[in-house]
């Protein structure tokens, strides 16, 4: 039997998350089953088990490379813009776009997953670290503003992560219940605008 490389495992580890993830969206993470996987992957119960032994697994793995591309974006927001209130302003307009774009929406599998099943075993570390790793990325931008003197923060820079990071939660729970346009999402985004400004200290360098 020919030996299968890694670049070719790892192409079809990245398919069998792409179809994981549609099928979490579809059915929902508890009504999925590794059962429903090997149907919607075409490949053996085995060839499937080979990659991941359980629906835990698939669900994490998809999180961690969302995690990568996430790490990547918060890296260009740190290096790429000259102000931090720059890179503010472009991660909340992609996060306002994400929302208002996303027809069919990962947010309730993570819901489902991170609040309705937060007592399985292991989940909740799982949960834990992940939160921690969106504070630690966006008190990095913030405090890149500190040190240029953009910001004098009046909050822990921290809260103001975690609030940030809250409030966008909820606008994706918010948007599995309630339709765009009674949401009025770039309301809350202005709002969020104006929390920052206040919260930061925030004034343009020159003035």
């Amino acid at each position: 039997m020919p030996k299968v490389s890694e670049e070719y495992k790892e192409k079809r580890r990245l398919e069998i998350l792409e179809i994981a993830e549609k099928t979490f969206i579809d059915k929902g993470f508890s009504e999925t089953t590794m059962t429903d996987i090997v149907n919607a992957t075409g490949l053996s119960r085995g060839g499937l088990y080979h990659y991941f032994s359980n629906t835990d697994e698939l669900y994490q793995a998809i999180i961690h490379e969302k995690d990568k591309t996430a790490g990547a974006f918060f890296h260009q927001l740190v290096n790429d813009f000259d102000t931090a209130w720059e890179g503010i302003e472009h991660y909340l307009i992609q996060a306002e776009r994400a929302l208002l774009n996303n027809q069919s929406s990962f947010a309730s599998v993570n819901l489902e997953y991170f609040i309705v099943g937060r007592s399985e075993l292991g989940r909740k570390e799982f949960i834990s670290k992940r939160y921690a790793k969106g504070i630690q990325w966006l008190v990095e931008l913030l405090s890149k503003g500190v040190r240029r003197g953009e910001f004098t923060p009046i909050q822990p820079l921290e809260a103001i992560a975690i609030y940030l990071l809250n409030i966008i939660d909820s606008i994706h729970i918010q948007l599995l219940v309630i339709n765009v346009e009674d949401s009025k999402v770039p309301e809350q985004f202005e709002g969020v605008r104006i929390y920052l400004k206040h919260a930061l200290g925030y004034k343009e360098l020159g003035n």
